[in-house]
Parts: C-alpha cells; sequence; structure tokens
C-alpha cells in the first residue's frame, strides 16, 4: 500500500523460468538464429542513442535496435 500512496508506477514482465531461458538459448544456437537489426550506435553518444528512442516511439523500426560497446563499428542495416 505505501507504495499505491506514494504513486509509484511499477511494471514488470515475466519471461518464463531459469530452464525455460536455457532452452531457448539453446535452440536458437542449433538452428543459427540470428536477430533481425533495425539499426545500431556505437558508443556512448546520447544524441546518437536518443535517435533509437526516436525509433522506438515512432515505430520505425523492424527489429532490434542496438547500442554497441568497445570495439566494432555502427551499421544501418
Amino acid at each position: 500500500m505505501s507504495a499505491v500512496l506514494r504513486n509509484i508506477e511499477v511494471r514488470g514482465s515475466t519471461m518464463g523460468s531459469r530452464k525455460e531461458f536455457a532452452d531457448m538459448v539453446r535452440f536458437v544456437k542449433e538452428k543459427k538464429m540470428k536477430p533481425v537489426v533495425s539499426r545500431s550506435v556505437h558508443g556512448l553518444d546520447v544524441e546518437k542513442i536518443d535517435t533509437l528512442f526516436e525509433d522506438m516511439k515512432s515505430a520505425s523500426q523492424f527489429g532490434k535496435l542496438v547500442v554497441t560497446l568497445g570495439q566494432g563499428k555502427a551499421s544501418k542495416l
């Protein structure tokens, strides 16, 4: 009740059990599945990352929006 009185909003999602997750990982590996990547940016450039959030807000992407840290380059797919 204290969360309600403080007007706290909680959102959650159940993604299955650890076993179900392990089964999914094994299935993806066996089938050599690759996610569809709509667009990615490299590094912690906040302005570039914000463009990914704009894509989500406008629902203009088809696939994953990715922030890559470390080595590698951003690409548009």
